[in-house]
């Protein structure tokens, strides 16, 4: 063989040599990249199931799985996958906060979470909590225990609050032990009320709470057992015996502990303000207790009249009379029957009953005038 040829032979046996050590180098790449992309599926189907909740990126952001071309998934396919996970994540990180602002912004207070609401509820602004001693919970204030419990609260029995500038538990006391902070600008250590809203309140002895409005705008009466308008001590009222003590005769809900406001009619008998409202609407114009004219009906009477003068009554009827008891004047007469109504004749109201020995039984210890 001439020196040319075995030149030849041996560049062709040289390059064979390199082609089969290229393969094997890009064998051993491609086996090297398939096992990195396989470890970056593993730990995305990882993230995938269990997303983060700090959402670093550290996971989905490696220079491997990124700048790799080799690997299973195309990089159009990471990324849309990639990028998945992230939306996923911040989803998941967003539920949570609303979650956790949600709490933050509700009345009601876990018992293990004794930290949310800082200054108050939608009933009062205090800068204290109550551990109500029926359930050994955490409230702002006893309207948002019963709002949220099956039981009631009672303030009174109240022994620990705890401070919500530095969450100290502490006995119930005007200001905190231990940063000094006031829990209220109006505190009542009897009633255990706190609150920094300027409404006039003070403590009456007499009815054994606390009231708002000011002192100096009401009197308490001994016989009421209540605490009413100074210009009802000018221009006197009808005395009901502890009749604070009772309930609205409509919704038949307490009176002398509730935050409704409550309308004194003349005959003395208490019904919150919108229960009496409720009732002129619907168009009961009569105390639910007594019967009573609930407002100044003489328009109305005088309404009447005119009606039954245009309207006479059969010749059979003319001389009937009948023994009627007036529910506005509480007083017995004998009337003229007419269809239209039966007159007092004693203050010329409608409002009247036949029933006088029922109504009479019902007045026998007729109020006194204070």
């Amino acid at each position: 063989m001439s020196p040319t040829a075995m030149a030849s032979c041996a560049a062709a046996n040289s390059s064979a040599t390199v082609t089969a050590a290229t393969i094997s180098a890009s064998t051993t790449t491609t086996t090297t990249n398939a096992a990195s992309a396989t470890a970056t599926a593993v730990c995305l189907r990882k993230s995938h199931s269990t997303p983060a909740l700090t959402c670093d990126g550290s996971n989905i952001s490696d220079s491997s799985f990124v700048d790799n071309k080799c690997c299973v998934q195309s990089p159009v396919e990471s990324a849309l996958e990639a990028g998945n996970i992230v939306n996923k994540d911040v989803a998941a990180i967003t539920h949570i906060k609303r979650q956790q602002q949600h709490l933050h912004d509700s009345n009601n207070v876990d018992a293990t979470q004794p930290t949310t609401f800082r200054f108050g509820c939608t009933h009062y602004k205090r800068r204290a909590m109550f551990v109500t001693p029926c359930c050994d919970k955490f409230y702002k204030c006893r309207f948002c225990h019963d709002e949220n419990e099956s039981h009631h609260f009672d303030r009174k029995t109240l022994t620990e609050l705890i401070c919500s500038e530095c969450n100290t538990r502490q006995k119930v006391q005007e200001q905190c032990e231990k940063c000094g902070v006031r829990f209220g600008k109006y505190t009542c250590l009897i009633c255990n009320l706190f609150d920094d809203s300027d409404k006039q309140q003070y403590h009456c002895h007499g009815c054994g709470i606390c009231r708002i409005g000011g002192a100096h705008n009401f009197f308490h009466c001994e016989v009421c057992n209540m605490c009413l308008p100074m210009q009802l001590k000018i221009d006197g009222h009808r005395c009901v015996e502890n009749i604070s003590r009772s309930h609205c005769p409509v919704c038949l809900g307490d009176i002398h502990t509730s935050r409704i406001p409550c309308h004194i009619p003349d005959c003395g008998h208490l019904l919150h303000k919108m229960c009496f409202d409720q009732l002129l609407a619907s168009g009961h114009y009569t105390c639910p207790t007594c019967q009573t004219s609930l407002i100044d009906m003489t328009a109305l009477w005088e309404y009447l009249d005119a009606q039954a003068l245009r309207m006479p009554i059969p010749l059979k009827y003319e001389n009937q009379r009948v023994h009627i008891f007036c529910n506005d004047c509480h007083k017995t007469s004998k009337t003229k029957f007419h269809f239209i109504g039966l007159k007092c004749v004693n203050c010329g109201a409608y409002n009247t009953t036949q029933d006088v020995k029922r109504r009479l039984s019902l007045v026998t210890d007729e109020p006194t005038t204070a």
